[in-house]
């Protein structure tokens, strides 16, 4: 459906979500075959969250809540092969199920073809932003802003002006490193970074969904109402 809609890209979110193994499996291999990339919020630091994803054959992992170049330089050893990382070396899903061999070729494809993204989701990670993309193996940061807002001590102003100056330091430490800047938040706020946005989520599916029952339950009321 994603695809048919004209979506560029999937997010499976592993941190908040209740995506399981065979699940994530099915996810991956569904959306390599159409041609649908996917990108996998891992639900944290650690080797098998980042690592599993990738096997299994996403196109990229987000690690939520990065705050030093110590845990980019993680993160990057995790998803990238060698020289960029020390990513240990599977076939499987994301050689396409290939003939064994062809290590070189394949490792360079896939540091190429994998995105390896740091969400910057508080004031400490947005102090430091800078040195993360400056980790080889970085490919981009991501904004989450109302995480970013309740680290500021804002929770219920989540596009206050102070946040949007934390917002624009982070987009412009991506535009200078030349790394891809994302956010994950309401249409109106990606809006203002819409010139330099590379990846954008907006479309949640948990929100896709209440909007459409409510949209459902008013065309229901109002049917009743003329009645």
């Amino acid at each position: 459906m994603a695809k048919a809609a004209g979506i560029d890209f999937l997010l499976v979110d592993e941190e908040h979500g209740d995506v399981d193994d065979a699940r994530l499996s099915t996810l991956m291999m569904l959306g390599n075959q159409i041609g649908l990339p996917t990108v996998v919020r891992a639900p944290q630091l650690a080797r098998a969250d980042v690592s599993r994803p990738l096997d299994r054959g996403a196109s990229g992992v987000m690690v939520p809540m990065m705050e030093t170049p110590e845990q980019a330089r993680q993160l990057a050893d995790w998803a990238k092969y060698p020289p960029l990382g020390r990513r240990s070396y599977s076939g499987g899903a994301h050689t396409a199920y290939g003939p064994s061999g062809h290590h070189a070729t394949n490792m360079a494809r896939a540091n190429a073809g994998t995105l390896a993204i740091a969400q910057i989701e508080t004031v400490a990670g947005v102090e430091r932003v800078e040195e993360i993309l400056a980790v080889p193996g970085i490919d981009a940061a991501v904004v989450g802003p109302c995480d970013l807002a309740i680290s500021m001590g804002y929770p219920d102003a989540v596009g206050c002006p102070e946040e949007l100056a934390l917002i624009d330091r982070v987009r412009d430490a991506c535009v200078a490193a030349r790394k891809g800047f994302g956010i994950i938040g309401g249409n109106a706020l990606i809006g203002r970074y819409a010139r330099d946005i590379n990846l954008m989520v907006s479309a949640i599916d948990v929100h896709i969904l209440r909007d459409a029952f409510a949209d459902a339950a008013l065309d229901y009321q109002t049917i009743r109402a003329q009645a």
